[in-house]
């Protein structure tokens, strides 16, 4: 992140002390004490970590496992602001836990990707919270299509879905089959499954390399939001227009201030009308391309990579300035900031 000027980065991550994919052993300790193996050796080490960098700032993102007492020493240690990216909604039970809902009094800016966050995080205890949406990594989103027979075979279809089988995601796709069964469909992602009308369509994980060649071996890219998450766009909005994908999403105030309807985007509002789209769209080829086209360019073009977004976070935290005068790099060039970033949990 060279724009943004004279920053000192450091990053600690969490899966040296955190498995990605719990043992046993693990999910009891989990159940029995709150918290996973290893929650001892983080905080411990996140304390540890500051008094020795000292930095001015500290990102966290999510921060699931780390104590209010872990933040209140590391702030004590450092003198650093601290900030929480908060990709999930902390008050939902699937992702919150009880570190997580104590500690958003000992935050000094809490980072909310859905506006409804806002002001329960305020009403939690935290100063100050602000609404910054999700963007899209250049180098992981762009556009690539399957090249090779078996790729092909793996990708091609007429619309796919990445993402969790949420119970409130199932009908939508229930619906889309019984509209049209010969729909060529993808589904991506965990526990698709455990819904027998869905479970031949079930295509495991698309991450990384396989995400670009998911999108661009589909005719329609699907995008709903995660209810249980209280979202009002995900991570997908922008990934999905920056892999050069159609995306037919659903309707939302947050889509709609971003995309022109049926220009840069289309839009649903119930499995009805999503499945009449999907049937709509699927017979107009050329002003499928390029609504795909005007919709990469939209976002592309438009300042939404996590550098971007990052550089509003420091800006909000007094750290950046927006004076383009001041420093065409982002950054108040009397700044010497420097910034700590936990990993950034980018699961959805």
């Amino acid at each position: 992140m060279a724009s943004l000027g004279k920053c000192e980065f450091e990053f600690f991550d969490e899966a040296n002390y955190l498995r990605a994919n719990p043992s046993l052993a693990s999910r009891v300790a989990r159940r029995a004490l709150g918290h996973p193996l290893g929650y001892r050796a983080i905080n411990s080490a996140l304390v540890t970590e500051a008094q020795r960098f000292r930095p001015d700032l500290i990102l966290i993102g999510k921060g699931s496992y780390f104590s209010p007492t872990t933040l209140a020493a590391v702030r004590n240690a450092s003198g650093a602001t601290l900030i929480n990216w908060a990709t999930d909604d902390p008050f939902n039970p699937a992702n919150g836990t009880r570190d997580l809902i104590e500690s958003i009094r000992e935050y000094d800016l809490y980072v909310c990707t859905k506006r409804a966050l806002v002001d329960d995080v305020i009403r939690a205890g935290c100063a100050r919270a602000i609404y910054v949406r999700f963007g899209y990594k250049p180098e992981l989103h762009f556009p690539e299509r399957p090249v090779t027979e078996e790729e092909h075979r793996r990708f091609d279809c007429d619309a796919m879905f990445i993402g969790g089988a949420d119970a409130d995601r199932a009908p939508y796709f229930e619906r889309l089959i019984r509209a049209l069964p010969d729909l060529r469909l993808n589904l991506y992602g965990g526990y698709w499954d455990r819904f027998p009308a869905l479970r031949r369509y079930w295509r495991g994980e698309a991450i990384g390399r396989d995400f670009r060649l998911a999108v661009g071996g589909s005719k329609i890219c699907l995008n709903l939001v995660r209810r249980a998450n209280r979202d009002d766009h995900v991570m997908r909005t922008f990934e999905l227009p920056a892999c050069g994908g159609f995306m037919l999403a659903e309707r939302t105030p947050t889509h709609q201030e971003l995309f022109a309807e049926d220009r840069e985007a289309a839009f649903f509002s119930s499995p009805d009308e999503m499945a009449a789209k999907v049937r709509e769209w699927l017979g107009r080829e050329a002003a499928r391309c390029a609504l795909a086209e005007t919709g990469n360019r939209k976002i592309t073009g438009g300042r939404n990579t996590y550098e971007d977004r990052l550089r509003e976070i420091l800006i909000a935290a007094g750290v950046a300035t927006c004076d383009a005068e001041k420093n065409r790099n982002g950054l108040d060039r009397n700044s010497q900031a420097t910034v700590r970033a936990v990993r950034f949990d980018p699961r959805r």
